[in-house]
């Protein structure tokens, strides 16, 4: 008989995969734009429905600003503390990728990193297109 892994398994795999050698990233999630932790692990091991919620929060709030004000398409958020920097992007209508890393991380090797977890994503989850 053929196991069927959950999606939130899907998800984990694909995570793991694609950021498995980055000493520098802290931590890397889907959420789900209403605030839930779907798969990954939270930059906050207390609180990550605390955490899922806010970057839900931080993207539909620049969502709404792009929409206003900018007209133009949204990539992804960066924000830049002291020693960590947080990037949240979309993997469909529904569902967000939240990385944090440590501030001295190339940008670019995580975004790159991200895209291919949104793109094995796609492929893997046909119905999240």
């Amino acid at each position: 008989m053929q196991q069927t892994k959950s999606v939130e398994g899907i998800l984990d795999e694909i995570i793991q995969q694609e950021f498995v050698t980055d000493p520098g990233v802290q931590s890397v999630s889907i959420v789900s734009k209403t605030g839930l932790m779907i798969a990954g692990r939270s930059a906050s091991p207390a609180k990550p429905e605390t955490f899922s919620a806010m970057a839900a929060i931080m993207y539909s709030s620049a969502e709404a600003t792009r929409t206003d004000a900018l007209k133009d398409k949204l990539e992804h958020i960066l924000c830049s503390f002291r020693n960590t920097r947080l990037v949240i992007a979309e993997v469909s209508s529904s569902l967000l990728i939240v990385v944090t890393t440590d501030r001295s991380m190339d940008t670019e090797k995580v975004l790159e990193n991200m895209n291919k977890v949104i793109t094995r994503t796609k492929q893997e989850l046909v119905w999240l297109r």
